[in-house]
């Protein structure tokens, strides 16, 4: 097993330990994710609910329901409101972490690309599959990163 990846948010006084390897990694381009985060796109970074390790300060837990009445549930740092990770309703198993957080955040490449239908005309796509909204499957991107070529963190 490789040693954990360190992580915070922007203000330092959350303090976290990624163990293990994630379990896929790809690029969001719906609109929502797009409104949550001011930017073009995010970025997921799948990993096991149990690889993540609180090591310092607290997180606090900021569900908005969506106008479609879908429920969104991110932790966050309660002082600086970095969103350190979200927690999936329907995926308790999993987190998404959001790897910029990440000390050294070059550690992993997405590899896969969700909702390209509403990517915005000058975003470069990562490397491997697109889909134009979310897959059928849930799976979908979990092969597809199992899948990548070697060499793609």
């Amino acid at each position: 097993m490789d040693a954990p990846r360190p992580g915070g948010c922007l203000c330092g006084r959350v303090r976290y330990r990624l163990h293990g390897e994630p379990i896929a990694f790809y690029v969001c381009h719906c609109t929502d994710c797009q409104r949550e985060t001011g930017s073009a796109f995010a970025l997921s970074l799948v990993v096991p609910a149990d690889a993540l390790e609180l090591v310092e300060g607290e997180l606090r837990r900021v569900a908005v329901e969506l106008p479609d009445g879908r429920t969104w549930c991110s932790m966050r740092c309660p002082e600086c409101g970095a969103r350190v990770w979200s927690e999936p309703p329907k995926y308790p198993q999993v987190r998404n972490l959001r790897p910029g957080t990440l000390d050294d955040p070059r550690a992993f490449q997405p590899w896969g690309n969700i909702w390209t239908a509403s990517a915005l005309p000058w975003v470069q796509l990562a490397p491997g599959p697109c889909f134009e909204r979310q897959p059928g499957d849930p799976l979908a991107m979990v092969r597809a990163w199992r899948a990548r070529p070697a060499g793609s963190a």
